[in-house]
């Protein structure tokens, strides 16, 4: 099949697949709506603030599976073989249009989440150590500093950084749909950026201290 016909096939199909908003159909679950709760963005962090962390847990694992599987078999699809499967091209045509259905899906009027999840998803196709240890010292950064921006961008920079370090320059392509996928993921937190630099950025706290009881025993008059 010419190369061309299957960038698009991949294109359309997996755009389609970034339609589908977990974070929408978790909260439906839970008989609400994450778009009219919270920030109102239908992603993993909303769902945390609004229904806590198992939901949001379910969230992110969700968005993830639904880029990676799409991105694993665009791989295999363009490689052809197990052997040459050191091209990447499928991957991440894949990947880049999960991207853009998820953070522009034409179903919800183009108005969807901010593609971190998705991304991860696909870094863990393509780099899977990395981005897992990348995933980790976001997650930690989150938990101590409490900026999810700061922490999300952790999570993708790094295992992309990485990909097109490892391509040395050898697969333009690939490199330039890497940018691609990151650039959206900032265009979509230009908000977040905005209030970084003004101070006023929302914090995310997973883990809130309980207050102390007061065991003390009045006295009585």
């Amino acid at each position: 099949m010419d190369l061309w016909l299957k960038i698009l096939i991949t294109s359309v199909v997996s755009y389609l697949i970034g339609n589908v908003n977990f974070a929408i159909i978790l909260s439906r679950l839970k008989h609400g709506d994450i778009r009219k709760s919270g920030s109102g963005n239908p992603g993993t962090m909303n769902v945390v603030r609004t229904y806590g962390k198992i939901v949001g847990v379910f969230c992110l694992v969700l968005d993830a599976f639904k880029a990676a599987v799409p991105a694993f078999f665009a791989w295999r699809w363009f490689a052809g073989d197990w052997c040459v499967m050191d091209d990447k091209l499928g991957l991440y045509v894949a990947g880049l249009a999960v991207v853009v259905g998820h953070i522009f899906p034409v179903f919800l009027k183009f108005k969807g989440g901010k593609g971190i999840a998705c991304i991860i998803g696909v870094s863990l196709v393509s780099q899977p150590i990395v981005t897992l240890i990348a995933f980790a010292v976001g997650l930690l950064f989150i938990i101590i500093v409490k900026i999810g921006a700061m922490g999300s961008f952790i999570m993708i920079f790094t295992p992309s950084i990485y990909e097109v370090a490892t391509l040395g320059g050898s697969d333009p392509a690939v490199s330039g749909i890497i940018f691609a996928m990151v650039a959206l993921a900032i265009l979509a937190h230009h908000a977040n950026i905005v209030r970084l630099f003004s101070g006023t950025e929302n914090l995310t706290v997973l883990f809130k201290k309980k207050k102390k009881e007061n065991t003390q025993n009045k006295c009585a008059d």
